[in-house]
């Protein structure tokens, strides 16, 4: 077990402070050709933080962000913060049932919304007691009722909190085996735990440029955007098309800090048309969310070979990351279990132990239990920890669900102990997805799996009980639930499912059909996932 690291909480938006400290005048954000400095991003999440509090009579509790890598999504996050409240980040893209659900759930009692999320400001007004929706641009919302719609302009600013190290600086959600979204809640010191932990990993400063490809939605983000602006660096934003050239983008923007899923390099060699060599000025590429493959890293080494790959693990509920692993290809450990690299060593401050079949410690395979600094406490509904906590020598250690084995690099992923799976680095349960074929089609059942494919793991499966399927039709109404990256990549009918000696679906033997039926796709078309 790894010691503890005992160090002063920062609140999350203190570590934004530090880098306009270091670099009052650089770039703190750039969104294609419009950029930020440090001061001038401070000086408008301090006018947006005046607006939410003049507006609320109060520190806002809760501030729902709905935009998608606007300006509206970071100024509303760190003005949320500066306020003294919790950002709960939410994308335009999901569902509005979706949406509404985590409103309700997380009691917002403020909104931000950008052109896009607007559309949904009416949606997400009726189920939750807003007292605000703050936005760069009122244009066709003055006419919505609910709560005052309102821009920043001319209000009164607020300087950033400094008190308040316990309360919650953000909450995510995530796929939930209940069908509905599980919010997990991170407090400042949780989060401030990892970024003491993996800021000396590397060696940062305000001539640094991140890639931010992730949503804020997607804990991956919050180490995107954290990482460079407590370290005075320029954050990037990138969309996807862009993140999947990196030799245009990297180089144009003079990115030195790239991140990434390993499904998203994946894509990248799938592609075949970056050579090696093209990512000369990457510094460090930092892999997380997924398994990754040690071919992928391998590949990625050629295309940036200045670049210090770093694999770091953790899920949502444990700040980002918990582990890391310093990847050497000619090193020991280059490759772990089927291939993958290692997941590595825990961090300071995080400790751990391994859970054998019998719920026993064993010291070298079993479930990665953990606690420490970057636990959370629990999930917003409680009734989600059943199962997900386990007491030991009085401490409570959360059970990551994850199969690990130690060896002499570390941690070594073993697969999930569950139905849970990562796709594109997002978490899925796919009994969620197979709950929405039922819903969207009342008459059929689903079996849903996550299979590899070259551009990384993919959902297929079958619809069970029909001969004919309209496809289209079906993931149009299955979109009304799941928001895009729980759609299944492929969806096949079926009549008559085979069964296991116990008289239930066999889900080994359809997964085996799925794979069988990708491989015939890409002998036909010279691809296996399109």
């Amino acid at each position: 077990m790894s010691e503890p690291d005992c160090h002063d909480v920062k609140l999350l938006h203190e570590w934004f402070l530090d880098g306009l400290a270091a670099a009052p005048e650089g770039i703190a954000l750039r969104i294609n050709d419009r950029t930020w400095t440090y001061a001038e991003l401070h000086r408008a999440a301090c006018d947006w933080a005046g607006t939410l509090i003049a507006a609320c009579g109060r520190a806002p509790q809760r501030v729902g962000i709905i935009a998608s890598k606007t300006p509206e999504a970071y100024l509303g996050f760190l003005a949320a913060l500066y306020a003294g409240g919790t950002a709960v980040p939410l994308s335009p893209e999901y569902p509005v049932e979706r949406n509404r659900a985590v409103a309700a759930a997380a009691g917002l009692d403020a909104l931000v919304v950008d052109r896009h999320g607007a559309a949904q400001f009416r949606d997400i007004s009726a189920v939750t007691p807003l007292r605000i929706c703050l936005t760069a641009s009122a244009d066709g919302l003055a006419s919505v009722p609910g709560p005052p719609v309102v821009t920043p302009d001319g209000s009164e600013s607020a300087e950033p909190v400094r008190d308040g190290a316990d309360r919650l600086a953000y909450i995510l959600f995530t796929s939930g085996s209940t069908g509905y979204p599980k919010g997990v809640p991170v407090r400042h010191g949780n989060i401030s735990a990892f970024l003491h932990a993996v800021l000396p990993r590397y060696s940062l400063g305000p001539q640094d440029v991140f890639s931010q490809v992730y949503e804020l939605t997607f804990d991956l983000s919050m180490f995107e955007v954290w990482a460079a602006w407590a370290s005075g660096a320029c954050l990037t934003v990138l969309n996807r098309v862009q993140a999947l050239a990196p030799e245009r983008f990297a180089a144009r923007r003079g990115i030195t800090f790239w991140t990434s899923t390993p499904s998203l390099a994946g894509a990248v060699r799938a592609r075949g048309e970056v050579r090696p060599g093209s990512l000369p000025g990457l510094r460090y590429t930092m892999f997380c969310g997924e398994p990754l493959p040690a071919e992928t890293a391998r590949h990625w080494s050629l295309l940036a070979p200045n670049a210090t790959i770093d694999n770091l693990y953790g899920p949502t509920e444990l700040a980002v990351a918990c582990t890391g692993h310093r990847w050497d290809p000619a090193g020991a450990g280059a490759a772990g279990a089927g291939g993958s690299v290692p997941i590595g060593r825990p961090f300071p401050g995080v400790r751990h132990v391994l859970l054998d079949d019998d719920g026993e410690v064993s010291g070298t395979a079993g479930e990665f239990c953990v606690t420490g600094e970057q636990r959370f406490d629990g999930y917003l509904d409680a009734a989600n920890d059943e199962g997900r906590f386990i007491e030991l020598a009085g401490e409570r250690w959360y059970r990551t669900g994850d199969r690990v084995r130690w060896d002499g690099a570390g941690l070594v992923h073993l697969g999930r102990m569950d139905g849970q799976v990562k796709v594109q680095g997002y978490r899925i349960e796919v009994g969620d997805v197979e709950e929405a074929v039922r819903r969207a089609a009342p008459q059929l059942d689903a079996a849903v799996f996550a299979v590899p494919a070259p551009s990384g793991t993919v959902l297929a499966g079958f619809v069970l009980g029909c001969t004919a399927l309209d496809t289209t039709g079906l993931l149009k109404r299955m979109a009304d639930h799941l928001p895009p990256y729980m759609l299944p990549r492929h969806l096949w009918p079926l009549a008559d499912a085979p069964l296991s000696r116990n008289g239930k679906v066999d889900r080994e033997a359809l997964r085996k059909e799925a794979l069988r039926r990708l491989a015939e796709r890409a002998d036909s078309s010279g691809t296996s996932d399109t």
